[in-house]
């Protein structure tokens, strides 16, 4: 995967690093960060991925491995990285091509990464 200079994040916490040694970007950024819900199973994943179509080609969407966070006190003890398999097969199903998955030397997160073809 080609190292991105700005990452664009979409879901509702935002990691302190973003990854692959990029900056987070509100807009205009090399590629697009996604956090699913920890709910979701591979069918329900890819509802939250962006369709393929709908992006420049070219454009890398990297799915990160921590779900959003539930609601109440004990939800942050709760959570559990969501699978590479249900994270790669959302990809998939959303139209991505150059599928992969590698562990981020600088930020330590499980990504799962595909290109807009």
């Amino acid at each position: 995967m080609p190292q991105p200079k700005t990452v664009r994040f979409v879901g509702s916490a935002r990691p302190r690093v973003a990854p692959l040694g990029a900056a987070w970007a509100d807009s205009d950024a090399d590629a697009l960060a996604v956090q699913l819900p920890d709910d979701a199973s591979a069918n329900e994943a890819a509802a939250h991925v962006p369709d393929a179509a709908s992006l420049p080609g070219g454009t890398w969407v990297i799915v990160l491995p921590e779900p959003t966070r539930g609601r109440g006190l004990l939800a942050a003890f709760g959570r559990k990285p969501i699978a590479r398999a249900a994270r790669a097969g959302a990809l998939l199903l959303r139209g991505y091509v150059d599928i992969g998955a590698e562990v981020d030397p600088r930020s330590k997160m499980d990504l799962v990464y595909g290109r807009s073809p």
